[in-house]
């Protein structure tokens, strides 16, 4: 580990020792390593005595149903606690309604997280791109302060690993990635329940919506693209949360390089999300959009119409992402090519509002930022930023 990593994470122990109250905040249409991620470091403070805010602006996904502790979890931005957490959230944008640029400048802040295009923006930043998920990071803040998670915050935990490497199958897993899976498998995590609840629960309008992204995909070369309406959703009466992971099953497909799908939202705007095959890296193409993430996982929020917003897309790959058979001839993409779009945050005053049982490039001090090597894809979909 490399020592700015280390200093980063024995500075974010310390002060979560030190605290009384804590807020841990995750990105908005969080997967299962924000939700994970932020409930388990907020049962591990919770099990010290302390007292936890766990926050995120849209509701957790369906999968994330079982965890322990998701009832806790409230769209409520931070107040007056002693340190206010980001976790999974690859800019300060990814906070939606929950980050006040003014508040954030006056309070502590702490960034946790594993995206390549974080630059950091906390007091106090853990950012390790080499680690498979954030879950993981957490686990090493849990040496740091000398706690041994209990098994509800490890399920919680391997959760975030496990669906962020898409069952131990993306290339960033790693040997210490599977230790990580040992220790909280040891602490009472069940892996095979966990499994289940995250890839074998699917609902059928959610197997109808995978149909109908197939059926509309695109090929322009060495890319693909698709797109869900709303109109999509209405018709096969899928719920947004629905989505999560069909980019995943989307990308498996052989012949494109690189796959987008486009997904438009209640307000008009539309959620990319961007896979890709090892050595073909995304993140220029989702930076000129204005997003970010990992080289094989990433994504952005832009303005609509959604055919105009295709078109944009593809516009952006085709300038920025080099296919496989061009970087193996030692070509580079298109100097041109897509504007930089400002990704937004959702809007809608909802702090405060508690979700129950929900199925359903910054800027600042970035001092203690710590990045590893940016190796390998995120895995599940939505964890690319």
């Amino acid at each position: 580990m490399a020592d700015g990593l280390s200093a980063a994470i024995a500075g974010a122990a310390a002060e979560l020792l030190e605290a009384r109250r804590v807020w841990i905040g995750t990105h908005v249409d969080p997967d299962g390593d924000a939700i994970g991620s932020a409930l388990g470091l907020g049962t591990i403070l919770r099990d010290m005595g302390k007292r936890v805010v766990t926050a995120c602006d849209d509701p957790p996904p369906p999968e994330t149903a079982f965890l322990p502790g998701v009832k806790r979890m409230v769209r409520t931005a931070p107040t007056n606690e002693d340190i206010w957490s980001a976790l999974d959230a690859a800019d300060e944008s990814r906070l939606g309604t929950l980050y006040d640029p003014e508040r954030w400048a006056a309070a502590r802040t702490h960034v946790v997280d594993h995206h390549a295009s974080n630059a950091g923006f906390g007091d106090v930043n853990v950012i390790d791109p080499s680690a498979a998920s954030t879950a993981e990071i957490v686990v090493a803040l849990a040496d740091a302060m000398g706690v041994t998670p209990s098994s509800d915050a490890a399920t919680c935990l391997l959760t975030g690993v496990v669906t962020d490497t898409l069952g131990f199958r993306t290339s960033n897993t790693t040997p210490r990635t599977l230790e990580c899976a040992r220790r909280l498998m040891s602490w009472g995590a069940d892996l095979g329940a966990i499994n289940q609840h995250v890839f074998y629960r699917r609902p059928m309008s959610a197997l109808r919506l995978i149909g109908r992204a197939i059926e509309r995909t695109e090929t322009h070369g060495p890319f693909a693209i698709s797109t869900i309406s709303r109109a999509d959703l209405r018709e096969l009466g899928a719920a947004p949360g629905a989505m999560r992971g069909v980019t995943a099953i989307l990308a498996t497909a052989a012949e494109p390089d690189a796959f987008a799908l486009l997904r438009e939202r209640a307000d008009g705007s539309v959620d990319i999300s961007l896979r890709s095959k090892p050595g073909v890296d995304l993140i220029p193409a989702a930076v000129a959009l204005g997003g970010g993430g990992h080289p094989q996982a990433s994504g952005a929020k832009i303005d609509g119409p959604l055919d105009a917003a295709r078109e944009r897309v593809l516009a952006a790959l085709q300038a920025h992402v080099a296919p496989l058979a061009d970087r193996q001839a030692g070509i580079a993409p298109d100097a041109g090519g897509a504007q930089a779009a400002d990704p937004g945050a959702d809007s809608g005053d909802v702090s405060g509002t508690a979700f129950g049982d929900a199925s359903g490039t910054a800027s600042g001090d970035a001092s203690g930022t710590a990045s590893g090597a940016a190796s390998g894809a995120a895995g599940a979909d939505g964890a690319a930023r």
